[in-house]
């Protein structure tokens, strides 16, 4: 008997079903929900099995719909996106998103795309060696975004990624040219700025690696982008108009400014103390703010520099930068501390929703699987900020070290998903089910054992 597919994330097949055929549309519905309601190991036949797909059709087809289905990613991603920011940005503000990279460690030598390269959660032997694995690496960018009466963290709700490979990888994808980390990046920035409507302005938010001339002088007009740079950066002053035009080539820089690490040991530099709200709390830091030119990364254009110095010595000195010029010290702060939340997100989506968990070889399915964890992580803050007002009462009680508990966590939505599902499966007559007697029947010593090594 086929088993009907839960709805509880309220997937709009007008936007969605533009995306798919019939088929691949109740598909794509089906993995989406199944990677939710998966719990453990989230491979592809662990997806199949949590929602009994091989029951109704041959599991075959859920392969083939990730590994050769006629579909586009960015199609998707541009629906999620758009969904997104209708309904958790309010009209007139700047859409926030964050840019970095996370690696998916896998073993085996026909991964497409997989290699040995740079891991930063990876221990660090000594001083020099390097953190490294192998595995596949994923460019992800993600709307940042404030949830009031929710939680007071910034999510980071991926909604588009790229596959990068290093170039000693031994099987690399045919379809897609090679391109670096830097480059990839910008083209999600470029895909997201054209999926922008009238009116609506993109910020971005990205780290150190992603801080270079590819993205800042690439970047599509009107975009801005907040940043770190390093202590040792080249900086220069604005050019100002000359009184008399000299022969000669016109300079398209100022005069050379101290570098950021000079600056921060110069005892007559004036600091400003502020008040931001980082990493869930409010913090009291110094800053000086100036305007100056980063000729090597950003060319000939004016940036905001602010130099960030924690009093209490808790924090060490950083260089912060924006290309808005327009913007206050304290917005820049907060705004490039929003970009912790997509660290958050790479950790969860890999340990509650399985992103490095699917075992795929081929080109396609190794793009595809791992976007359906981080479309789920979206569509279940999606769920949850839109049923709020039902889902909340879905949250189990917090740990009796948590009392003071006032934030929802995602794993707090994931499990109010969850069991938004497993609920449809009660009946209401378990009550007078459970005024029946139970009878318990004696087991053999043999098959606890066999029932203890079954895989559940």
């Amino acid at each position: 008997m086929k088993r009907p597919i839960p709805q509880p994330f309220g997937i709009d097949e007008t936007r969605f079903g533009n995306c798919f055929s019939a088929p691949s549309y109740r598909i794509f519905v089906t993995l989406v929900i199944g990677w939710v309601l998966t719990v453990g190991k989230h491979t592809v036949s662990q997806v199949i099995l949590t929602m009994r797909l091989h029951e109704s059709r041959h599991f075959a087809s859920i392969y083939r719909f990730l590994g050769k289905g006629q579909w586009c990613i960015d199609w998707v991603c541009r629906c999620l996106f758009r969904i997104m920011a209708e309904i958790l940005v309010a009209e007139g503000v700047e859409i926030v998103v964050v840019l970095d990279d996370t690696l998916n460690k896998h073993c085996g030598k026909k991964i497409c795309g997989a290699g040995w390269q740079y891991d930063g959660s990876a221990p660090k032997q000594s001083k020099k060696a390097k953190q490294t694995s192998h595995g596949v690496c994923f460019v992800i960018i993600g709307l940042a975004i404030r949830l009031p009466g929710i939680s007071d963290r910034v999510f980071c709700l991926p909604y588009a990624a790229r596959l990068w490979w290093p170039e000693k990888a031994k099987v690399k994808p045919q379809a897609l040219p090679y391109k670096t980390k830097p480059q990839l990046g910008l083209d999600l920035i470029n895909l997201t700025h054209s999926w922008l409507k009238e009116g609506e302005r993109l910020k971005v938010v990205t780290d150190l690696a992603y801080c270079c001339e590819t993205v800042l002088k690439g970047r599509p007009q009107g975009v801005h982008v907040t940043g770190r740079m390093k202590p040792s950066s080249a900086l220069f002053g604005l050019l100002e108009a000359p009184a008399v035009r000299r022969l000669g080539r016109p300079r398209k820089k100022g005069d050379r400014l101290p570098i950021p690490a000079a600056m921060f040991r110069d005892r007559n530099l004036t600091w400003s103390e502020i008040n931001v709200h980082c990493y869930g709390k409010e913090i009291r830091l110094l800053v000086h703010q100036l305007k100056a030119v980063w000729y090597h990364s950003a060319g000939e254009e004016a940036i905001s520099v602010v130099l960030c110095r924690d009093p209490d010595g808790k924090y060490a000195d950083t260089v912060l930068f924006d290309t808005d010029v327009t913007a206050s010290a304290k917005d820049i702060v907060e705004r490039y501390a929003a970009r912790w939340s997509i660290e958050i997100t790479n950790r969860e989506a890999k340990q509650l929703l399985g992103a490095a968990d699917p075992q795929c070889r081929k080109e396609n399915s190794v793009i595809r699987a791992p976007m359906f964890a981080y479309w789920s992580y979206s569509f279940v803050v999606l769920w949850f900020v839109q049923q709020f007002s039902t889902a909340k009462n879905l949250v189990a009680d917090p740990a009796p070290w948590y009392r003071q508990k006032k934030n929802f966590t995602f794993s707090d939505m994931l499990a109010a998903a969850r069991r938004s599902h497993f609920s449809l499966g009660i009946s209401s007559k378990a009550t007078e089910i459970n005024a029946l007697q139970k009878t318990r029947q004696t087991r053999s010593t043999r098959e606890i054992d066999h029932t203890r090594s079954a895989k559940l």
